[in-house]
């Protein structure tokens, strides 16, 4: 439940990634991916500002079925110290088993993904501690052109919830509610292997001390590069890391 006194804070941000991807087999794919992030303060609208966070994190994908991904990773977050806006600069080390099922319609596909985090966050006084956190999140991918999907050409629009909830630590405080993530985009082939997606972003977090709530504001830009060390095979549909 949400304190009457609470503090919000708004921040334009910047989020961009870049997905490599692709078959091993007909069960296993790979995935690594670099995100980098930038943003302003809460007095101004300049989201590209301050550095903010680096991500870099390889994945394995196995596909029980058609329609069932089991996936892990294991990565680096390395956030950014913003003196103006009190963010502190630490390191954070993360992996996680996760869990996808699709559910293709004859206009769209629906997807729920679950995922358990095990990560070690870098406090104030030096030593890592170990966080869980479990996410949940529903998305639609909606094919908006004729053209062959997953090709040249074709074109789509994107929507998810994400909601997180976090087990409780020092560092990230004890609120079993952690975020919300909802995220509209639109996506286009450029080639058969080479996708741009980008959209609205909007993070609703709450902060450690359980008082002040941060409301981002987020221009997100992803490409993805699909199968591009082999060409021959069928492209996997592009799906966001993070």
């Amino acid at each position: 439940m949400i304190a009457q006194n609470s503090t919000y804070i708004n921040a334009p941000q910047f989020w961009s990634e870049v997905d490599l991807s692709g078959k091993i087999n007909q069960k296993l794919v790979y995935q690594f991916d670099i995100q980098y992030a930038r943003q302003g303060s809460a007095s101004e609208i300049n989201l590209l500002k301050y550095n903010s966070q680096l991500t870099i994190r390889p994945w394995l994908h196995y596909y029980l079925k058609p329609t069932i991904r089991l996936s892990a990773f294991a990565g680096i977050w390395y956030n950014y110290g913003i003196n103006d806006i009190g963010q502190r600069e630490y390191p954070e080390w993360r992996v996680a088993q996760q869990a996808t099922f699709y559910s293709p319609f004859e206009k769209f596909t629906l997807s729920n993904r679950f995922r358990l985090e095990e990560r070690f966050i870098k406090d104030r006084q030096g030593e890592f501690e170990t966080v869980l956190r479990s996410r949940y999140q529903l998305k639609c991918v909606a094919p908006i052109t004729k053209h062959t999907p997953e090709t040249k050409g074709a074109s789509y629009l994107v929507g998810f919830d994400e909601f997180f909830v976090n087990f409780g630590s020092k560092v990230t405080g004890y609120n079993l509610f952690d975020q919300n993530r909802v995220f509209i985009g639109y996506g286009y082939y450029l080639t058969n292997n080479l996708v741009i997606e980008t959209g609205y972003f909007n993070q609703f977090q709450i902060e450690s001390n359980g008082k002040a709530f941060d409301v981002n504001h987020v221009w997100q830009l992803t490409f993805y590069i699909n199968n591009v060390f082999n060409k021959k095979v069928k492209n996997t549909t592009p799906d966001s890391g993070d």
